[in-house]
């Protein structure tokens, strides 16, 4: 082989090092083994085993969202491409960056029924290219290092999301000629804000809704500057918690409709001009789209497709969170004051929050575990979240100053928390990276702690323990009918499972040993689980407030 001259797999691996990857996460198969041959000379690339192509792919997803840099996942070919196909829709829709590197049988055998292939040999990529943001397939090495830069840049550009670069076992396996590597840079999306200034000049009480894109836009410290220089009070998404600091005076809560804060609510309902930054203002986020916008609505976003079709915004910008936040703040120095402060404390006054219902003083109940995980974690911590009741119950959670909140709350894939949380506490060492899962999650993706086990990553894992997909009980009792059917979880020894994996285990039946329950886990210098019995009828301070104004006439 002449010094110019490399295979598929080379010009990849290659191309990733130029990259600056740093992680991988994966699962071998035949039609990817000399991706695997070059990985193993390229001890800089980190490579974690999953157990699963699904925790695989939420695994990067965690990586990425914790991080703004896309998580790299490798695959192969046929059932482990599709594998990924749920935590491709779940990136996609709550905008994490990912690349996906995904094997394919040799393009030469096409039609022949080499084994790994579909029917249709277009139909995997068919099926990425309506998932994710960009899907290629490379059909020769000298291709390769092209979509690899290609892949990475349309990855982070506008709104973050997954992309796949199909790779077949030939294409792999072939010699072409190495050109080099380039890094591509993303296009930034700034938008005007002269209109948005002037709306805002012309308020009285507006109010800042900031999303999950502000935080995916590190746009945190701008947000600040803008709510400290206009004393204008800011109100989160569910996505968008975090975006201020817990204690920070104009922080007004999470305003998420039935779901959210009550005094939140009542500040975005009460301002005459909303500025929606960085959110779809979709379903979940808005308790039902109950969040009612009764003043103008501005609603900022990188991406084109995310105006609201229930809201209907009177000014609909497309523009990076960040460079808006600069631009806004640049453009209404020295302006009025919005009393932010004053109008934080009068809706506190004003309103009064719901009993959770069900609630029992002698168990342990889902707001307790909720209240004693965010009362211990440091500043920078992660929270990663699951599907069902204990995910909402953590929309009350409060996330530290500079800490990273990660609720799938779009596509809201069950199983996401535990390998997600594997991939965040790999971007993040010296973090704590606490999973919020419960026990049906659980049973979908909690082997993958044997991955976190055999890595050495000590990522801490608070269980939801009650034997019942209990989000969809809630629903079957509450709004369908009463009678509860298929909702059950098998008992399950989750203490001793997670021991044969090697990871410890704490079990918790008493409130009083859960605060130091968990503060043992996470503090822990290898994986841990706490295995919390929570009172299986107590039903969450969010969810007892949707409920509450389900049941309003």
């Amino acid at each position: 082989m002449s010094s110019n001259r490399v295979s598929g797999a080379e010009a990849l691996v290659n191309s990733l090092t130029h990259q600056g990857v740093r992680h991988v996460f994966g699962i071998p198969g035949t039609h990817v083994l000399s991706i695997y041959k070059e990985l193993a000379k390229h001890r800089e690339i980190k490579h974690v085993l999953a157990k699963f192509e699904p925790g695989a792919g939420f695994m990067a997803d965690g990586y990425g969202r914790s991080t703004g840099v896309p998580g790299v996942t490798v695959v192969t070919a046929g059932p482990g491409a599709l594998g990924l196909a749920v935590a491709t829709a779940q990136a996609r829709v709550e905008g994490a960056p990912m690349v996906i590197l995904a094997g394919q049988t040799p393009m030469r055998t096409r039609g022949k029924g080499y084994y790994h292939e579909t029917p249709d040999y277009d139909a995997i990529l068919s099926t990425f290219k309506s998932l994710a943001k960009w899907a290629a397939r490379a059909e020769s090495p000298e291709q390769v290092p092209r979509l690899v830069a290609r892949a990475f840049r349309r990855s982070v550009e506008g709104k973050p999301g997954p992309v796949y670069l199909e790779l077949p076992k030939d294409v792999l396996e072939s010699e072409g000629e190495w050109y080099g590597y380039r890094v591509e840079q993303p296009t930034k999306y700034r938008a005007d804000v002269s209109q948005a200034a002037s709306l805002m000049l012309s308020s009285s009480s507006p109010v800042i809704l900031a999303g999950g894109g502000v935080i995916r836009a590190r746009a945190q410290d701008k947000l600040a500057e803008l709510a400290e220089k206009l004393e204008i009070p800011v109100v989160t998404t569910i996505s968008g918690k975090g975006s201020l600091p817990p204690d920070h005076p104009f922080l007004g809560g999470v305003g998420a409709g039935a779901f959210g804060d009550p005094d939140a609510v009542r500040l975005v309902e009460e301002s005459d001009l909303v500025i929606a930054i960085g959110t779809r203002l979709p379903e979940l986020g808005t308790g039902g789209w109950s969040l009612k916008i009764r003043g103008r609505l501005i609603q900022v976003d990188v991406d084109p497709d995310s105006m609201s079709q229930v809201y209907r915004p009177d000014l609909f910008l497309v523009g990076d969170a960040r460079a808006f936040l600069e631009d806004l703040v640049n453009s209404l120095r020295g302006v009025k004051s919005f009393g932010g402060k004053e109008r934080i404390e009068k809706a506190r006054k004003e309103v009064e929050d719901v009993k959770p219902i069900g609630y029992d003083e002698s168990k342990v109940n889902p707001d307790d575990v909720i209240d004693a995980v965010g009362s211990i974690l440091e500043p920078g911590a992660v929270i990663t979240c699951d599907a069902g009741s204990n995910q909402v119950a953590s929309f009350r959670i409060r996330v530290p100053a500079g800490g990273t909140y990660i609720n799938p709350t779009g596509f809201t894939s069950m199983g996401y928390a535990i390998p997600a949380a594997i991939g965040a506490k790999v971007s993040h060492p010296e973090s704590q990276v606490v999973a919020l899962t419960g026990d049906a999650a659980f049973h979908m993706t909690g082997f993958e702690l044997a991955a976190a086990a055999d890595n050495g990553i000590p990522i801490a894992v608070i269980l939801f323990d009650d034997g019942l997909q209990n989000v969809l009980r809630m629903q079957q009792m509450f709004l369908y009918g009463g009678e509860t059917y298929e909702t059950y979880v098998h008992n399950t020894d989750y203490c001793g499972l997670a021991n044969s994996l090697g990871v410890q285990c704490v079990k918790v039946e008493e409130r009083r040993v859960l605060k130091d329950s968990v503060s043992q886990c996470l503090n822990s210098k290898t994986p841990c689980l706490v295995d919390v019995k929570v009172n299986p009828n107590a039903i969450p301070i969010p969810l007892s407030r949707y409920f509450a104004a389900k049941s309003r006439p």
